[in-house]
């Protein structure tokens, strides 16, 4: 049922992705170094790379104290957490390189490459033990809009939020109750 839930999971990351990738030709941008300080603070560098640029005027999910920023660099994150639970690795469904799943505790983080760097492309959040800023997977809809005030995009099964280059994005099967939570990297 897990590995059934991510691989389908996967595929419509890469539906969408393939709608929106249109495969930029932006070769310039920045990479969020994240790394642990004394007293459990963390560090956040940025550096110039080959990537998109990576910021934090957007969403950001944090996990063990780190700040995960869409568009930046994943081995930094994947050194902090450690093993994941599950990992699921497939061919880009925009043929530029191998995109990567990692399950953890509460989140799924999503990954792709560009100009051959890793960098994470999506974090979805799917029990309701984990939370994005008092909003919980089982949460009612008009709770999580008192939470985030009124969407940008509502479509039916789901709305949204868009801040920098993400998208915050609710998902709910039955129009009531909150069933799937994801912040997202915007596609150039």
């Amino acid at each position: 049922m897990k590995k059934t839930k991510i691989i389908t999971t996967a595929i419509g990351l890469c539906l969408a992705a393939a709608m929106f990738a249109g495969c930029s030709e932006t070769t310039s941008g920045e990479t969020v170094q994240a790394s642990r300080m004394e007293g459990g603070q963390t560090q956040i560098s940025v550096e110039e790379s080959a990537t998109q640029a990576a910021t934090t005027d957007g969403y950001v999910f944090t996990y063990m104290g780190y700040d995960i920023v869409m568009g930046s660099e994943v081995q930094p994150y994947l050194d902090a957490f450690g093993e994941p639970d599950d990992e699921f690795e497939a061919a880009s469904c925009a043929g530029q390189g191998m995109d990567h799943i990692y399950s953890y505790p509460g989140f799924f983080l999503y990954t792709r490459e560009e100009n051959g760097v890793s960098i994470v492309d999506a974090v979805q959040i799917t029990d309701s033990i984990t939370n994005y800023n008092g909003a919980h997977v089982g949460d009612k809809i008009d709770d999580v809009k008192a939470i985030f005030g009124e969407p940008a995009d509502d479509w039916g099964f789901g709305f949204s939020y868009a801040a920098g280059n993400t998208e915050l994005r609710f998902f709910s099967e039955d129009g009531e109750t909150i069933d799937e939570i994801e912040i997202i990297l915007k596609q150039n």
